[in-house]
């Protein structure tokens, strides 16, 4: 009599459900991981422009204190804003640089680098003020004690992304 083969043993497939659960692991990590990577290289673009607006802004803002530095009265329009010059702003007027309406901005001249935008300036005027402590007590007045006072303001969008606005006053000789 032949020998009867044995049946094989019936398989309950607990190979095939760790395999599942393994897969299923290793594709939650992988999708965690590419998240953090794009959060990160939008992070890392977002300091590159924001670096780029900045430096951009600081150019056009050091240009335009130049510019302020050897302005005249006659640079200054009466009111409003004609190339870059701006009128001194009634107090009750709201800042010109934070209306997104504002069109008196005046290309900078300075080269800046290469990805960013070209920085607007404006100069505006701001009065006089005194040169030094108690200049506006002596009695008579010294001849330098007041020279007129600007507020430079240069601004800059690298890509549209990130947008860098500076300020500074200076004050004439």
């Amino acid at each position: 009599m032949k020998p009867r083969p044995r049946q094989p043993r019936r398989q309950r497939g607990f190979s095939l459900i760790v395999s599942l659960i393994l897969l299923v692991l290793v594709t939650l990590v992988a999708v965690a991981s590419m998240r953090t990577v794009s959060l990160q290289s939008r992070m890392s673009a977002t300091t590159y422009d924001r670096n780029l607006a900045f430096q951009a802004a600081e150019a056009g803002l050091r240009g335009a204190e130049a510019l302020a530095a050897v302005a005249t009265e006659a640079s200054f329009p009466a009111s409003d804003c004609a190339g870059g010059y701006c009128a001194q702003p009634a107090p009750a007027d709201p800042a010109r640089w934070m209306n997104d309406g504002f069109t008196g901005w005046q290309d900078s001249a300075v080269a800046v680098s290469a990805g960013a935008a070209t920085p607007g300036t404006i100069i505006e005027r701001n009065g006089e003020g005194d040169n030094w402590a108690g200049c506006g007590q002596q009695i008579p007045r010294e001849p330098n004690c007041r020279t007129p006072r600007y507020r430079v303001t240069g601004r800059s969008t690298a890509d549209g992304r990130a947008t860098v606005i500076l300020q500074s006053d200076v004050a004439t000789q």
